[in-house]
């Protein structure tokens, strides 16, 4: 990911003035959480999230309203009025959380792209959590720089802390390794978000994921910032490359930006300046109707 970023101060805080920006950052996070969250937002998750289980319960007199895919047509037969299925879906849910570390996620305009991800990693925490979800998160550049186990209960708090004191390795990227990753420890079917602005050079991550999506539900959060969109220069100019750090002139980058949109159904675009929560309502809502055969 090239682009122009001013230079700062590298030289390290003192630790417990670092303790306490992060104390301070993880509230601002939560109160913003906070403030998206909502019965209607809690409940499109929910029925977009489904349990994948189903263990017969029992059988009922039909009611108005009741699914006529439910109805039971031997028990309707001999009873001479229509009776439905009754089942128990299993609610244990399996999430894991995918997010991307790497230097082009520090990209800063009116807020950097590593913030908004962070942001969207703590209301999909929160929404899991509401949701009595297992949720595990994973950690890459381009390589897997953490893996956060299986979790339940009130957890977001701490496993939001994990995330933002995590000091990855590596500045680049390599999706295909985090997906490799993924296809090796889920011993279950889950639904993934992976949450990443999606520059990544060797560009081969999409096959993988086609693959890694016949088995889960994968679900793209692409983050960016207008300035990647809409750039506009004229002449030579100074870039500087955020994963490599190496600074050159170029006259190469076009009006109109060459930020690579990835055109799939399963992905959501969340830009920086804007509320992301309405891209992600909009997209479980629309998710949810699906599952539950809506137009």
């Amino acid at each position: 990911m090239i682009c122009m970023k001013k230079r700062k101060n590298t030289q390290e805080p003192a630790n417990d003035a670092q303790a306490k920006e992060n104390d301070a950052y993880l509230k601002k996070i939560k109160l913003r959480t906070a403030k998206k969250l909502g019965s209607s937002f809690t409940g499109e998750y929910r029925s977009m999230v489904k349990g994948v289980g189903l263990v017969f319960d029992s059988v009922r007199e039909y009611r108005y309203g009741d699914d006529i895919k439910s109805i039971d047509w031997n028990v309707s037969a001999r009873m001479n009025h229509p009776y439905v299925k009754e089942y128990i879906e299993e609610r244990d849910i399996s999430v894991l959380l995918m997010i991307d570390l790497s230097a082009s996620t520090d990209l800063n305009g009116r807020r950097s792209k590593r913030e908004a991800v962070f942001e969207i990693a703590s209301l999909l925490l929160k929404l899991a959590q509401i949701n009595k979800d297992r949720i595990s998160v994973l950690l890459f550049t381009d390589r897997v720089e953490k893996f956060i186990k299986p979790r339940k209960g009130r957890f977001v708090m701490s496993v939001l802390d994990e995330i933002i004191k995590c000091r990855p390795k590596s500045r680049s990227t390599d999706i295909s390794e985090a997906i490799d990753f993924a296809e090796k420890t889920l011993k279950r079917r889950s639904v993934i978000f992976c949450v990443s602005d999606f520059l990544d050079e060797k560009n081969n991550y999409l096959h993988k994921l086609k693959l890694l999506r016949r088995r889960h539900d994968v679900i793209g959060i692409q983050v960016y910032d207008r300035f990647e969109s809409d750039v506009a220069f004229h002449g030579l100019t100074e870039f500087i490359d955020l994963e490599t750090g190496e600074t050159f002139l170029s006259d190469s980058v076009s009006a109109g930006g060459n930020f690579p949109f990835v055109q799939e159904k399963s992905f959501i675009q969340v830009c920086t300046d804007e509320p992301f929560e309405l891209a992600l309502f909009k997209f479980f809502e629309q998710r949810g109707k699906l599952k539950r055969g809506l137009p």
